[in-house]
């Protein structure tokens, strides 16, 4: 336990140096930083990745059953899915830096979020017989790429908000991020990867729960959110292609979307219904 509270301490920190780089490097309008920060959050993901090995070690099952397990993977999927942005998006300039910042805010609040659990919330635990299933890591991880693929189409979303806010009445926003319609594309990139994995999420969830309970579907606190987020993202596919909104309006629906997945993983726990719930096992996840 010492050594993974280590890594994830290192894994912290090192995010945060990543953070103030990027800040810094939009300031100055240098890209000198921006390398020194995308090398910080890479460092950070190993440790992530080291303490989650280890937890696996330790436990003899994949990390990603408890609420502090999924937590630490959602916060990596979304720096992961920032640094490929980075690499494989040309012509926005000092606006990747902006984009690493926001990013990065999610993660540190996620991981946040996770460093305050109770310890008891954080112990290594055996599965409980439904768990012990490969629908778990198939179920788990469509959830983990999916979300953290949305996550970073939200902080798309804030930019493009900063951009088209902020940017309208500062000369020196403007000349450091990309057009909105750039960054609306990025947003519309994003979701676009992530809506199969969405997807996914949920069919996969169906067919263990027939397996584990004899039932695809039976309205379960859990199973009802992770509906309503899938159907925001359907919403935003339908209001951008055929009802031809303006991108002020999707990015709000992204935004809503990010809403929607926080309280299907986080808030639905707090209602008074998910005592009863099929999901409530592994330490409060």
């Amino acid at each position: 336990m010492n050594i993974e509270h280590t890594l994830i301490q290192a894994a912290i920190g090192l995010y945060v140096a990543a953070l103030v780089l990027y800040v810094a490097g939009f300031a100055l309008g240098s890209d000198g930083p921006k390398k020194l920060a995308s090398a910080a959050a890479w460092g950070g993901l190993a440790a992530q990745a080291g303490m989650l090995g280890i937890r696996w070690s330790h436990a003899g099952r994949v990390p990603l059953v408890s609420m502090y397990e999924y937590l630490n993977a959602f916060a990596a999927m979304v720096i992961l899915c920032y640094l490929v942005f980075e690499r494989r998006q040309k012509g926005w300039g000092q606006g990747a830096q902006a984009l690493g910042a926001i990013a990065l805010l999610i993660a540190l609040c996620l991981l946040g979020y996770g460093v305050r659990l109770p310890a008891s919330m954080k112990q290594t635990e055996p599965l409980m017989p439904v768990l012990r299933s490969y629908w778990l890591v198939i179920h788990v991880s469509m959830a983990v790429i999916g979300y953290g693929a949305a996550a970073l189409a939200s902080a798309l979303a804030c930019l493009f908000f900063i951009r088209t806010r902020w940017g309208a009445e500062s000369e020196w926003l403007r000349s450091r991020l990309p057009t909105p319609s750039m960054i609306d594309q990025g947003v519309y990139k994003s979701i676009r990867f992530a809506f199969p994995f969405l997807s996914l999420l949920n069919i996969t969830g169906a067919v263990w729960a027939y397996y584990a309970w004899g039932r695809y579907w039976g309205w379960d606190p859990k199973e009802t959110w992770s509906l309503i987020t899938w159907l925001v993202y359907v919403f935003y596919f339908h209001a951008r292609l055929r009802a031809d909104w303006r991108p002020p309006k999707l990015n709000a629906v992204v935004l809503i979307g990010l809403a929607t997945i926080l309280f299907t993983f986080l808030g639905v726990n707090q209602l008074a219904a998910f005592s009863e719930s099929l999901h409530s096992y592994a330490s409060g996840g």
